[in-house]
């Protein structure tokens, strides 16, 4: 079993509800690279969502996109890839997944993007914006590399879907909570329940995450009352790492989820 497939299955059979964090690797805002994951660790995130920069990040709002192009401002994203090494070094035992666009994978190669995550130390790879006629293989590269790939589900889950993502899902999917780009809103779309359900019911055993505009302590709180597992929370997280008060801001989503 892949590390982090059997940490949050750990998790699950303690009770504990999972939070994924961001963290935007290259990006000079965030400080000491090491130091800060250490911050996020200990604050209480259990799986580290490390974002490679991208210069066209089509699903991500002013936040995230800002971060990207502050990062590729100072390194690549083979660059920033590398630096999962370092991370893994830190902390043996961390959940790391990259969290990435097609377009990067495809640039690298798809098995020698995979070689390269596993030799990193990353546990998984998740991309939200696979093409069809590319998943199998990916799929593929990912399992013969010993690396789970998240599912990214979308709020507007049709019902044709349902059974595949079920199958297919290990460790966490990606619930989307919301419609439109990442960044923080209010509120929380009701048909997120409807999703949890629909999963559960046709077999997933993948714990289920919700994220996408995520931003405060009674979000995750609506979230954990419609079932999910756990949450999933990147932008507000840059904006309080940039304003000084991250420590405070992810314990206070931590104790939400508890």
């Amino acid at each position: 079993m892949n590390h982090m497939e059997q940490a949050l299955s750990e998790k699950r059979a303690a009770g504990r509800k999972i939070f994924v964090g961001y963290f935007p690797l290259g990006d000079p805002a965030m400080g000491d690279q090491v130091a800060r994951v250490g911050e996020f660790i200990a604050d209480g995130v259990d799986v580290l969502e490390l974002g490679i920069p991208y210069e066209n990040p089509v699903l991500d709002g002013a936040v995230v996109s800002a971060s990207m192009t502050r990062a590729l401002e100072v390194t690549t994203p083979a660059a920033a890839m590398d630096s999962i090494a370092e991370l893994r070094a830190a902390y043996p035992d961390a959940c790391l997944q990259i969290m990435c666009y097609y377009e990067t994978i495809e640039a690298m190669g798809i098995e020698a993007f995979c070689e390269h995550a596993a030799a990193v130390g990353a546990d998984g790879v998740l991309a939200p914006n696979v093409p069809d006629e590319a998943k199998p293989a990916l799929a593929e590269a990912l399992d013969h590399a010993g690396l789970l790939q998240p599912l990214f589900v979308p709020v507007d889950l049709a019902d044709a879907d349902v059974a595949a993502f079920a199958e297919a899902g290990r460790g966490y999917m990606f619930l989307q909570a919301q419609e439109g780009k990442t960044g923080p809103r209010d509120g929380v779309s009701p048909r997120v329940e409807g999703n949890v359900d629909r999963l559960r019911e046709a077999g997933a055993t993948a714990a289920l995450c919700a994220g996408f505009g995520i931003s405060k302590p009674q979000q995750v709180k609506d979230l954990m009352a419609m079932g999910a597992d756990g949450v999933i929370v990147g932008s507000s997280i840059i904006d309080a790492v940039i304003a000084g008060d991250s420590r405070e801001y992810i314990s206070s989503l931590r104790a939400a989820l508890d």
